[in-house]
């Protein structure tokens, strides 16, 4: 089954106003959701790797989210952190984690 999951770190923005929040867009071939609370005032409440991101992720009580991170570890899949690809032998530990 081809499915890849995405996380896409994000600066949110709403349109005609100044304040942005940080967060991430988690997809992949059958949902989406999103987490826009990382950073309510500023850039480097941010984690700072794509490990430290991945984590966080982890960590979601998102349903949505939790589904896709399931599926990740259930079929021993890859996933992309922003535009890089990692594969499940570089992401495991933090599924064990």
């Amino acid at each position: 089954m081809s499915n890849r999951v995405t996380i896409q770190p994000t600066e949110f923005k709403n349109l005609g106003g100044n304040e942005s929040t940080f967060g991430v867009r988690v997809y992949d071939d059958y949902g989406q959701s999103y987490d826009n609370t990382w950073g309510l005032l500023i850039l480097k409440d941010m984690p700072k790797n794509d490990m430290e991101i991945l984590k966080r992720v982890l960590d979601s009580d998102d349903e949505v989210v939790k589904a896709m991170m399931d599926f990740v570890e259930e079929n021993k899949n890859g996933i992309y952190i922003g535009d890089m690809w990692y594969d499940w032998d570089e992401i495991k530990d933090c599924f064990s984690a």
